[in-house]
C-alpha cells in the first residue's frame, strides 16, 4: 500500500516531550497561583489591622519574593531541561533519519485523545504527534493521488461512504463494539459495501482545532479526492458521528460556497448524535470556568479549563462557521450563523438517548450522556429527516445493530 508514514519514533518522542513540556509549565504556573491566593490572604488580613499592617509588609515582601523565586526557579529548570531534550531528539531526527513508525490503534487512540483536548495549542507549536487531517486506511495516511488511490482501492466503486469521526477520537472508532461472533455488529462500512457498494474512506483530523477549519480543510480533501479516484465518482454519502457531524455539515457548506464538483454529487448527509445546537458539557464548564473566575482561591483552577481547545469550545453551541467564534468578545462564542445546505442532498439526523422516552428525566438532564435530542435532531436547521434510538448512549451510535438500519434506510431512500 502506498500511503504517508506516520511520523518515525524520535519524532514522536520529541512530540511527547514538548506536550510533556506544555503541561509541566501550565500546572506549575497554576500551582504557583493557587499558594500565592492562598498566602495573599492572611497578609491582606492583616494589613487591615491598625498599627500591625505596617509590621507585617516586610514579611509579606520577604515571603512573596521567596515564593515566586522558588517557583520561577522550578518553572524556568523544568522547562528548560524538557526544550534542551527536545531540542537534541530534533537534532537526531535529522541527522540519524529512522523508518516510519507503523500503525498502533492505542497510539493513535491516545493521541487523538489529547488532540481534542489541547491539540489547537498543539498545532501552534507544531507538535509531530498531531493529527494531520486526510484520509487512512489501516492506520495510514493515503495521500489523494491517483497511483496511491488505485494501489489502496483495489476494488473502487463510484460510490462514496466518508466517515468523519468525532471529537477526541480517530477513525479507529468506527470499528468499536464488533464482536466477530455477531455479524450484525461488523462495522457501517463494511455492511455498506457489502450490501449498498459504497467504497467506505476514513478521515482523521485534528479535533481540538475550529471545526469550520476543519471543515474548510475537508473540503478541499474531498476534492482532491474525488479528483482522483480511480473511476468517475457519481454518489457521495457524508456520514459523521458527533462532532464528525458538525464538520461534514461545514465541509458541505463550504464547497457549496466555493463551487466545488465533489458537492454536486453529494445525495446523503448522516450525521449521529451531533450537536447541533450545542453540547451541554462544554455549555456547563464554561459557566463552571466562569464562576471560578470570580474568586481568588478558585481561579488559577478556572485558568485549567481555560487551556481547553477551540475545538471544544466550539461545541458549547455548535459552531459550524468562522462568524461564530471570529465575533466572539472575550473568548465567548456567539450563537451559530446558518449556513448552507446542499439543495440536491439529503440530511438524516440520528439521535439517541439514555433515557425510554422524549420525556424521561434521564433523556431531559443527560440526553445520550453527551447531546440531548434537541441538539442532535435540530431538523430545521438542515430541512433533515431524523430518527431516534432510546436507551442507547453516545459512543454506542458508532457502531450498534439498531442503528445501522436507519443510516442503511437514509442511504436507499428516494424522498
Amino acid at each position: 500500500m502506498r500511503a504517508s508514514a506516520s511520523p518515525n519514533p524520535i519524532a514522536q518522542w520529541r512530540g511527547a516531550l514538548q506536550l510533556t513540556r506544555d503541561a509541566f509549565d501550565q500546572i506549575t504556573a497554576r500551582i504557583h497561583e493557587f499558594h500565592r491566593a492562598i498566602s495573599d490572604k492572611p497578609f491582606s488580613g492583616l494589613e487591615a489591622l491598625p498599627g500591625i499592617g505596617d509590621a507585617g509588609a516586610p514579611v509579606r515582601v520577604l515571603h512573596d519574593g521567596i515564593t515566586d523565586g522558588v517557583y520561577g526557579a522550578v518553572r524556568l529548570t523544568g522547562t528548560a531541561i524538557l526544550d534542551a531534550a527536545t531540542t537534541i531528539l530534533r537534532q537526531v531526527e535529522r541527522s540519524f533519519p529512522t523508518a516510519a513508525a507503523g500503525p498502533h490503534r492505542e497510539r493513535d487512540l491516545l493521541i487523538g485523545a489529547v488532540a481534542g483536548v489541547v491539540g489547537d495549542h498543539a498545532a501552534v507549536r507544531r507538535n509531530p504527534l498531531m493529527p494531520r487531517l486526510g484520509f487512512y486506511r489501516d492506520g495510514r495516511r493515503v495521500e489523494p493521488r491517483a497511483a496511491a488511490l488505485a494501489q489502496t482501492y483495489a476494488d473502487a466503486t463510484p460510490r462514496l461512504a466518508i466517515f468523519v469521526h468525532g471529537l477526541a477520537c480517530t477513525e479507529h472508532g468506527w470499528d468499536f463494539y464488533r464482536d466477530p461472533a455477531l455479524p450484525d455488529t461488523a462495522p457501517y462500512s463494511e455492511r455498506l459495501a457489502a450490501e449498498l457498494g459504497y467504497t467506505p474512506v476514513f478521515v482523521r483530523y485534528n479535533t481540538g482545532l475550529h471545526i469550520s477549519g476543519n471543515g474548510r480543510r475537508l473540503a478541499r480533501e474531498i476534492a482532491r479526492l474525488v479528483s482522483a479516484w480511480p473511476t468517475p465518482v457519481d454518489d457521495i454519502a457524508l456520514i459523521g458521528h458527533s462532532m464528525g457531524g458538525l464538520v461534514i455539515r461545514a465541509a458541505a457548506a463550504q464547497a457549496q460556497d466555493q463551487g466545488l464538483p465533489w458537492a454536486r454529487v453529494v445525495r446523503k448527509v448522516v450525521c449521529l448524535g451531533s450537536p447541533h445546537r450545542g453540547a451541554p458539557l462544554e455549555q456547563a464548564v464554561d459557566r463552571l470556568t466562569g464562576v471560578l473566575a470570580r474568586f481568588e482561591l478558585s481561579r488559577p483552577w478556572g485558568r485549567v479549563l481555560e487551556v481547553r481547545s477551540v475545538g471544544i469550545r466550539d461545541l458549547k453551541h455548535g459552531a459550524t462557521s468562522d462568524a461564530d467564534w471570529r465575533s466572539a468578545t472575550a473568548r465567548r462564542w456567539c450563537e451559530p450563523q446558518p449556513i448552507p445546505r446542499l439543495p440536491h442532498a439529503q440530511y438524516h439526523f440520528i439521535g439517541s438517548s439514555l433515557g425510554v422516552s422524549a420525556n424521561d428525566p434521564l433523556e431531559r438532564f443527560l440526553g445520550d450522556g453527551l447531546v440531548r435530542l434537541p441538539s442532535s435532531l435540530a431538523t430545521e436547521l438542515a430541512d433533515a429527516d431524523s430518527a431516534v434510538l432510546f436507551r442507547l448512549n453516545h459512543m454506542r451510535l458508532l457502531n450498534h445493530p439498531e442503528v445501522y438500519p436507519h443510516i442503511q434506510r437514509a442511504l436507499t431512500c428516494t424522498e
